[in-house]
């Protein structure tokens, strides 16, 4: 399994110390791999290496250290993702309030590979920002946040850009900009355009992520695509892998939905089974997605 950029960065560093294990506080949460989390509270100063009689350990920055170990941690500069507030006011207030958590979980993505600094939160307003303080209250974080617009040579991802994006695009854009755009009750057509026409983007650094010749199923929350891009850059996925692994159910039943109905009104059980497989997705969802499109499978043609 992925250790994450730093998690790998520590872990060789440690290694080279004559380091074989690290022992981690009883109360240490972490979501996916410890190395890689405890690289992230290295950084933000949640966290210190303390050697003691029986090894080197994780410890809180309050606590207690008789041998502090130091270690060289870099994180990589590139890739710088932004996320452009620019159209923060034409959002309702529950829209806005779900921009802000979608941030939040886009921290967490950026998280599992590199750390806060890859991240950046571009024009942002002070509404923006006192929403996010609210947010983010007590928890610590190291993310850039900036008054002007993201660099005019970035990449925007824009689900509606006339080019579509490939592995060699993604793992070779240093900065990426991605709309902080929420259609939640409104659907906003032409957002992530109108964004990088303000900041000077041309239409050819516009370019949408596809699931095999579609956009319908590819995840649309911030995190998620962040989820992505990284996925395609670090983890060793293929885009498509990685679209999937990021899928919600939801994302699975819309992409069920689109292949059910250009199949006709009665479905083949193979080809069903076949699109489970493919979108790994369970019973629950192809049921769901078939009485949504208004298909039978297994049903008799007419």
């Amino acid at each position: 399994m992925a250790v994450g950029v730093l998690g790998d960065m520590l872990r060789r560093e440690l290694e080279r110390m004559g380091v074989q294990r690290l022992a981690y506080p009883r109360r240490f949460k972490c979501g996916h791999q410890p190395e890689q989390c405890a690289a992230v509270g290295l950084l933000l100063g949640r966290y210190k290496l303390c050697r003691f009689p029986d090894g080197v350990a994780l410890v809180g920055s309050g606590m207690p250290c008789p041998e502090p170990v130091h270690v060289e941690l870099k994180p990589p500069e590139f890739p710088k993702i932004y996320i452009d507030l620019g159209l923060w006011s034409i959002h309702t207030d529950s829209e806005k309030n779900e921009l802000v958590e979608q941030i939040a979980a886009a921290i967490a993505s950026v998280r599992r590979e590199l750390w806060d600094g890859n991240l950046v939160l571009t024009r942002a307003p002070a509404e923006f920002l006192e929403r996010f303080g609210r947010a983010m209250r007590g928890m610590r974080h190291a993310v850039a946040i900036a008054g002007g617009p993201p660099p005019q040579d970035g990449l925007v991802l824009d689900p509606e850009g006339p080019c579509v994006a490939d592995e060699a695009l993604l793992r070779g854009a240093d900065e990426i900009v991605v709309g902080g755009v929420v259609d939640k009750e409104r659907i906003y057509k032409g957002a992530t355009a109108r964004i990088a026409a303000e900041i000077g983007v041309p239409d050819g650094r516009r370019c949408r992520i596809e699931l095999r010749g579609s956009t319908v199923g590819v995840p649309d929350r911030l995190n998620k695509i962040i989820e992505i891009v990284l996925a395609v850059r670090f983890a060793g996925l293929s885009l498509e892998e990685a679209v999937i692994a990021a899928q919600a159910r939801r994302d699975k039943v819309y992409r069920l939905m689109r292949e059910f109905q250009r199949a006709g009104r009665c479905v083949d059980p193979a080809l069903a089974d076949e699109l489970a497989r493919w979108l790994k997705a369970d019973r629950r969802a192809v049921e769901l997605a078939a009485a949504k499109a208004h298909v039978e499978i297994g049903c008799e043609p007419i």
